[in-house]
């Protein structure tokens, strides 16, 4: 008994010892508090905001652990006429946050730069965007588009253009179901991203998948009663299902619907819908994304994407665009 209870003593300590530790604050850059991280989380994340101003500019810093699998990205945009700057990485090794992301080098860009429309719909400067030159030579022009239910965004549709550098946006990232549609694009000549589409008034063309619909749980929202057949929009040509926990439908919260190739994988689902410990799967087909049971994904019928992904309600929140939605209420 005595060498069980000192095998279990020191796989703990082992254990302990094995942690990574990351800076851990919010505020400026002069941050010194640590954290151990959880079992899960085997990153160090900083996250940074910065406004521009007439009456000049503030930081905000914050730090901590994170999960692996979560895209380094940054994004420049007007709001509520000034420059917000979003940027945010991640790193692997003890201590490894200590800087400020690098995704915004200067403050006056040169005319090599390129230029694109901005604007964020919550301010209404969508229908007439300024164009900003962007300050990163990176960066690309982007146009974001959520639209999804009220309890997870403040307004039914947001839209956001500008600058950014946004992981796996070579190519349409996009995902809908009957409750929300998520469309992120990126292009690489200035003012590009002129679309200026409403996508709840006029949707894309039909591609001829036909997909199963649904969110919530296995009792409420995605009980084979709530399961309707969808069909797909533009270049979501593939069938996505996903199961994890989630702050209001609890453990075994399932989703289903469209996805572009591209979202399939990239980390969005988990970083959008807020599913912790998600398990994810994409399938080429009509009505293929039938294989979740009893609020899970059988092992072998798991995708990459799924893999290790978790998210992390915070106030700078990893993905870009929620991250943008919950900061601007306090930079205006």
């Amino acid at each position: 008994m005595e060498s069980l209870c000192g095998c279990v003593l020191l796989a703990a300590l082992l254990s302990q010892a094995a942690a990574l530790r990351c800076y851990s604050c919010d505020g400026d850059r002069s941050c010194r508090d640590t954290e151990q991280c959880g079992e899960q989380q085997d990153r160090c994340r900083t996250t940074s905001l910065t406004t521009l101003a007439g009456s000049g500019t503030s930081e905000r810093i914050q730090k901590g652990c994170d999960v692996a699998g979560k895209p380094n990205n940054s994004l420049a945009f007007y709001s509520h006429e000034q420059v917000v700057l979003l940027a945010e990485e991640h790193c692997a090794t003890d201590l490894c946050n200590q800087g400020a992301p690098q995704g915004h080098p200067g403050l006056r860009p040169p005319h090599t730069h390129l230029e694109c429309l901005s604007c964020l719909s919550s301010d209404h400067s969508c229908s007439s965007p300024p164009v900003l030159r962007c300050l990163n030579p990176r960066d690309q022009c982007m146009d974001i588009t959520a639209i999804s239910m009220p309890e997870e965004f403040p307004q039914d549709e947001q839209r956001m253009k500008g600058c950014g550098q946004i992981s796996g946006c070579q190519e349409p990232l996009g995902f809908h179901n009957q409750d929300s549609f998520y469309l992120l694009q990126c292009c690489n000549s200035s003012l590009c991203n002129n679309d200026t589409r409403d996508y709840q008034e006029s949707r894309l063309p039909l591609n001829g998948v036909t997909c199963y619909a649904c969110e919530g749980n296995s009792s409420h929202g995605c009980a084979p009663e709530n399961i309707t057949p969808l069909q797909c929009q533009g270049p979501m040509t593939h069938c996505m299902e996903a199961v994890g926990s989630h702050e209001l439908a609890g453990p075994g919260a399932v989703l289903k619907g469209c996805a572009s190739p591209a979202w399939c994988d990239a980390p969005y689902t988990s970083v959008y819908k807020r599913l912790a410990g998600i398990q994810a799967r994409c399938c080429r087909g009509n009505f293929c994304n039938s294989w979740i049971q009893d609020g899970s994904l059988p092992p072998a019928r798991r995708s990459r994407a799924g893999h290790r992904l978790a998210a992390q309600p915070a106030l700078l929140y990893g993905a870009a665009l929620l991250a943008a939605l919950v900061l601007l209420p306090n930079s205006s």
